[in-house]
């Protein structure tokens, strides 16, 4: 029988700030509030309003991301005349969690997931500005589902290393759920892939280290939230999300299913990707019908979590970018 949600899970305001640089804590007027989704689950929003706003956007992460990691980017957008919105997924961050093994991943419902990001945009961005989803990874993937079945919904996408295909080896998505299918079936749902483990505060990342960013300030965030707050906290992959994001990856590589994807996009694709595959993403490029591709040179698996150089670079085409498909069609 599947867990029961924990109404008790949710927070709102972070129980307490890490020692980081102001720029990766909550931004001046930040604001923490709820959504409801459709069947009374309580999910956890942020928003930082901007005054004389060009755009509203509505940004989120991917697997076993949460706001707080988001401040800077959200601040540096902010700065650049965009309403930020950003919501946490289900089972992650502040939103609603089971009851049992609260920081275990579970398999996703990623068509609800999409539901709830629209219905979400729809809620929130009521403003008559143009409307920009941000979206990284996991979140990516998520996003183009929403983009699919709601193509008026967003004037413009960015879409950060988005999980088109996952690092597995030469072993085809099809092939490896042989695998995860009957570990889900045998109850093995909650159970760690192999190499996977629960979170450890005695695993510091390092920029030499980590699979998403080689700077020194930037690559550890997580860990540091994590530490400070508890109940962001998410494990590593288990037999159950892996099972779901595979065979949702199956699905949106499809080139019907990105074809009749009409949005325009900004696809960054990192040049030091681990996490995710870069193919995949290459191809998707290709049959998506507006997409615009970028190479983000030295890049790990975040663009937004850089280097300075790196990341200011990857600013630079998200300015144009919204310069050119975002604000000229407001």
């Amino acid at each position: 029988m599947p867990d029961s949600p924990s109404p008790v899970a949710l927070l709102e305001e972070p129980a307490r700030l890490p020692a980081l640089d102001d720029r990766f804590l909550p931004p001046p007027g930040f604001i923490w509030g709820s959504f409801t989704a459709r069947d009374g689950a309580v999910l956890r929003w942020g928003h930082l309003p901007v005054a004389e706003a060009r755009a509203q956007c509505v940004l989120v992460g991917g697997f076993g991301d949460f706001i707080e990691k988001q401040f800077e980017t959200v601040r540096d957008l902010a700065a650049r005349g965009i309403e930020m919105w950003c919501l946490d997924w289900r089972g992650q961050g502040g939103s609603i969690r089971p009851r049992r093994l609260p920081a275990r991943p579970r398999p996703r419902r990623f068509e609800r997931d999409a539901t709830e990001l629209a219905e979400f945009a729809a809620a929130k961005l009521r403003r008559p500005l143009p409307r920009l989803l941000v979206a990284h990874s996991m979140g990516g993937a998520i996003g183009l589902i929403c983009l699919r079945h709601h193509p008026k919904l967003f004037a413009a996408a960015i879409l950060s290393s988005p999980m088109l295909g996952l690092r597995i080896g030469k072993l085809p998505p099809t092939l490896l759920r042989c695998i995860t299918v009957p570990a889900r079936a045998a109850g093995l749902g909650i159970c760690f892939i192999p190499g996977a483990r629960k979170w450890r505060p005695s695993r510091i990342p390092s920029p030499e280290r980590s699979r998403v960013s080689a700077d020194n300030e930037r690559c550890p965030l997580r860990h540091a939230w994590f530490s400070a707050d508890p109940a962001l906290r998410l494990d590593e992959a288990t037999y159950g999300w892996l099972d779901t994001a595979l065979g949702l990856i199956v699905r949106i590589q499809k080139p019907e299913f990105l074809a009749d994807i009409r949005t325009p996009i900004l696809l960054g694709s990192p040049e030091r990707e681990v996490v995710v595959s870069t193919a995949a993403q290459r191809r998707a490029a290709r049959l998506l019908s507006d997409c615009t591709l970028v190479n983000v040179p030295d890049s790990k698996h975040e663009p937004f979590l850089e280097c300075d150089t790196i990341r200011d670079a990857w600013l630079h085409r998200v300015d144009r970018f919204i310069a050119e498909r975002l604000i000229t069609t407001g």
